[in-house]
């Protein structure tokens, strides 16, 4: 005699709708009380419990506690067969990336196509967000990737990721709380370089020209820089809002403090050209009167004159290394959270002066 197949049952029927308001986003963070869900579903306290016990058992939503509220874990991103293709998630279009990262971009492609799989630079709106996660949520559903790189991603863009279990790599600092495989350069132990060998020099009052912006990998620099110098009033933090003028104007008004710096070290490389052409308009010379370090690079800092002292990691090795992570994990065989730093080389310059030497 055939088998006839059951019907759903009505706890299942309820944890298959609340797997749709966790995947849409109008469930997120937190589930509401049993009595509040109850209420919305239709349903009784028994068979709502039985039907978060389902979801529980997935790995979807935290286990009961008392007194407190069930947490989601995870959103149910439909299982779909291996797309071949991996999603480059980046505040900025491809037109807008540094050159750097358009070498580095091109040898991943490069690279990953010898592996048979695709790269796909998606650059949505949801960056402007203050609250991304319903955006996040549709946006990962729509887009057929196996697995995703993010660049210069926010706190809350890289937690919904590590909250949803989505498989993906962070190009770049982990920020805390995230527990995602990473890569980048090692901007930590750069500064904490630079640090020390501006000391060498005789410099114990430095600026650190940073964009004003929370991304982990400037902390690290931050971080390393003042690790260099024995005194937590050695480093001058300048914060720049992205224009040419606002770079200025934090120099102009750091060499007017009392104890101005002797050396500036940028964290971008548009900061060199900002620096030196208005410096030039005052006749500040680098570095008879300012020592200057970059923890960047580009090609075109050979053609200046002195070359600038920076910091340079190779965009074609560092691909082939991401290449080594992201194949894994679009495989879905990576499961440790590791975190990976490379550290760049130091490229001498010209633009280091001894302070005992100098005019200053």
């Amino acid at each position: 005699m055939p088998r006839i197949p059951d019907r759903e049952s009505l706890p299942a029927q309820a944890a298959r709708i609340l797997r749709e308001m966790i995947s849409s986003g109008e469930l997120q963070g937190h589930l509401p009380g049993e009595r509040t869900l109850a209420s919305q579903l239709q349903i009784g306290r028994d068979t709502l419990r039985a039907s978060l016990s389902l979801l529980e058992k997935s790995g979807m939503i935290s286990p009961n506690e008392h007194g407190k509220r069930r947490r989601i874990l995870a959103s149910p991103v439909e299982s779909r067969k291996s797309t071949k293709r991996v999603a480059f998630l980046s505040p900025k279009p491809l037109s807008e990336l540094p050159p750097w990262m358009l070498v580095e971009f091109d040898s991943l492609r490069e690279f990953l196509n010898q592996r048979d799989y695709t790269l796909q630079l998606l650059s949505p709106g949801l960056f402007r967000l203050k609250n991304p996660r319903g955006k996040l949520e549709s946006l990962v559903r729509e887009t057929d990737a196996d697995a995703w790189i993010l660049y210069q991603c926010s706190p809350q863009i890289q937690q919904w990721f590590h909250e949803r279990k989505v498989p993906a790599l962070i190009r770049g600092y982990p920020h805390p709380g995230v527990d995602i495989p990473s890569i980048d350069e090692d901007w930590e132990a750069a500064a904490f370089h630079a640090g020390t060998l501006l000391k060498r020099h005789g410099h114990h009052r430095v600026g650190l020209l940073m964009p004003d912006s929370k991304l982990a990998g400037l902390l690290a620099t931050e971080r390393g820089l003042r690790k260099a110098f024995d005194s937590a009033d050695s480093v001058i933090t300048l914060i720049e809002k992205g224009t040419p003028e606002s770079v200025t104007h934090s120099l102009a008004r750091a060499l007017r403090l009392k104890d101005p710096p002797t050396a500036i070290v940028a964290t971008r490389s548009r900061h060199v050209l900002s620096l030196v052409s208005w410096m030039a308009q005052f006749k500040i010379s680098v570095p008879r009167d300012l020592s200057l370090v970059v923890i960047a690079s580009e090609p075109w800092f050979e053609h200046l004159l002195p070359k600038p002292c920076h910091y340079a990691a190779d965009p074609a090795n560092f691909a082939r290394t991401v290449v080594r992570l992201i194949v894994p994990i679009a495989n879905g065989k990576q499961t440790a959270a590791a975190k990976k730093l490379l550290i760049p080389d130091y490229v001498a310059g010209g633009t280091i002066a001894s302070i005992e030497i100098g005019t200053k």
